[in-house]
């Protein structure tokens, strides 16, 4: 029988390296209008997705769909919270 650290199952981020265990679900569309080209295929962290969105004056809050984290000990899914837009009175 084999065995896995978790650790091994964590891709890096193919833009900066980061090993951040999150795992985030956008439609193939807006990571075709955020990611770059020599990326469009590969593995990319939140946080460069974040930066390559807000050079790129993306705005994805409404298009993030889900947010994992797998980590050593245990492995957590994050609901996606939108607030409700203020109403001016």
């Amino acid at each position: 029988m084999s065995t896995r650290k978790i650790d091994d199952q964590q891709q890096s981020c193919k833009n900066c390296g980061v090993r951040d265990g999150l795992n985030f679900t956008v439609s193939d569309s807006l990571w075709a209008k955020v990611i770059p080209t020599r990326l469009l295929n590969r593995v990319v962290c939140l946080a460069c997705f974040d930066k390559f969105a807000a050079r790129r004056g993306v705005d994805y809050h409404r298009h993030l769909s889900a947010l994992y984290f797998a980590g050593c000990q245990a492995r957590f899914e994050f609901r996606v919270v939108r607030r409700a837009k203020a109403v001016m009175r």
